[in-house]
């Protein structure tokens, strides 16, 4: 009888969890090591900086799936054990147990950690950070008890959520953003234009413009101190400035991290029998025309899956457009591919506020945004997947439909000479 082969997946995220389960659906029989850092079982993130912290939804509603039913598939679940090591020669993993795991194949998988303030009084207690379901429940208990004065810090989706939950549950929040306008580098400056004018409310002030030096407090945080020596009251602060991949427990000699792990179109690593995806994996994407990380919900999980195809020998170079999406203040805002402010800008209004931006490289779509439209953002990810040449007119026009453009330009693809 041959021997056993074990698969390790290093990282129990939303890119680990639909690894394992992929490479269970495709036929893999023998043994797979599901390695994560926190003591639940794996979960999904995007609610824990909306529902979870507003309390419409209990944290343990993002679990991707109960116990039995890991066990039912015969994935072995390490928790609360995270890799610490790993040795290339054998592909195996030392964990901070001392527990040590070879593999004949392994999956990075361990996503994004926040960036941190390393400034005056930033470690004072109040100070929260959101990546973790922990991280969202000891924010939302905080932030259900209402009459805070709340600061948050950062230009991007999570900060905006964050806000939005918290003036929700009645708190005063000042939001602080180092940009003119909030979400320019997320949804561009048109888009961010149109949605600054609906960040408006009694509980809600907006600081743009301005940089944090500082923290004050004793014993908790009671203010954030900005450049110009203006202290802004607050009881609690979040900090949202971006994330960096997860990476202490790589050799760098042995692995290419510029941005990331650089892999390949299969989502290998220059290291035979290591691959990586997720938050981590920096790949050639030709939608933005090089090489890019998507720190994404979406693109966890196709990597995740297409990795778990990639280890057991299928050779489908790996194909994604980014998207993104965030629920916020009453508002869906979505954004496809690549947003480049240098690129050609067609705007395309639509019945009851809801607009469109798509991004042109001369005649091809290579980015979307979308407030209130997501048909309009999802035909576009066809139209940038497909390279399809579009006249600008016809997206500017609301009475187009977007999805038969590529209906259109696909019958002219496959139709005779």
């Amino acid at each position: 009888m041959a021997n056993k082969k074990s698969y390790i997946i290093v990282g129990a995220g939303m890119a680990g969890a639909r690894a394992a389960e992929t490479l269970r659906a495709r036929g893999f029989e023998d043994r797979i090591f599901l390695i994560g850092d926190e003591g639940r079982l794996p979960y999904e993130r995007p609610p824990l900086s909306k529902e979870c912290l507003t309390g419409a939804s209990p944290v343990e509603s993002t679990t991707l799936r109960a116990w039995e039913d890991w066990m039912d598939i015969a994935v072995h679940l390490v928790l609360n054990d995270p890799v610490t090591a790993l040795d290339t020669a054998d592909r195996s993993v030392r964990l901070r147990s001392g527990l040590r795991i070879q593999g004949d194949k392994v999956l990075l998988a361990t996503g994004g950690v926040p960036h941190r303030l390393d400034l005056a009084g930033s470690d004072l207690p109040g100070v929260h950070y959101l990546r973790t379901a922990d991280e969202s429940e000891a924010l939302g208990d905080r932030l259900r008890r209402g009459r805070l004065r709340v600061a948050v810090i950062g230009g991007g989706f999570l900060a905006v959520e964050v806000a939005s939950a918290a003036t929700a549950l009645g708190n005063e929040v000042t939001w602080l953003c180092r940009s003119r306008l909030p979400l320019t580098g997320t949804v561009g400056g048109h888009a961010a234009a149109e949605l600054a004018t609906r960040y408006t409310g009694e509980h809600l002030t907006v600081r743009n413009g301005v940089t944090v030096t500082g923290f004050r407090g004793g014993d908790r945080v009671t203010g954030v101190v900005l450049t110009s020596g203006e202290e802004v009251p607050a009881d609690l602060v979040l900090v949202a400035i971006g994330q960096r991949p997860s990476l202490e427990y790589l050799d760098r000699e042995d692995f290419d991290t510029r941005h990331g792990v650089v892999v390949d179109e299969r989502l290998e690593t220059r290291v035979p029998g290591v691959f990586a995806a997720g938050d981590i994996a920096s790949f050639h994407d030709p939608s933005v025309g090089g090489r890019t990380r998507h720190g994404t919900w979406l693109n966890a999980q196709n990597q995740g899956q297409a990795a778990a195809r990639a280890m057991l020998g299928d050779r489908t170079p790996y194909r994604g457009v980014h998207w993104s999406w965030s629920d916020h203040f009453g508002v869906n805002v979505q954004v496809a591919g690549r947003v480049d402010e240098t690129a050609g800008i067609v705007a395309r209004p639509l019945p009851g506020g809801a607009a469109s931006y798509f991004y042109l490289n001369g005649d091809r779509v290579v980015g979307a945004v979308g407030i209130d439209a997501q048909r309009e953002v999802r035909a576009a990810m066809s139209l940038i997947e497909h390279g399809t040449a579009v006249d600008p007119a016809a997206l500017r026009d609301p009475a187009t439909d977007l999805r038969r453009l590529r209906r259109d330009a696909a019958r002219q693809d496959v139709s005779p000479a």
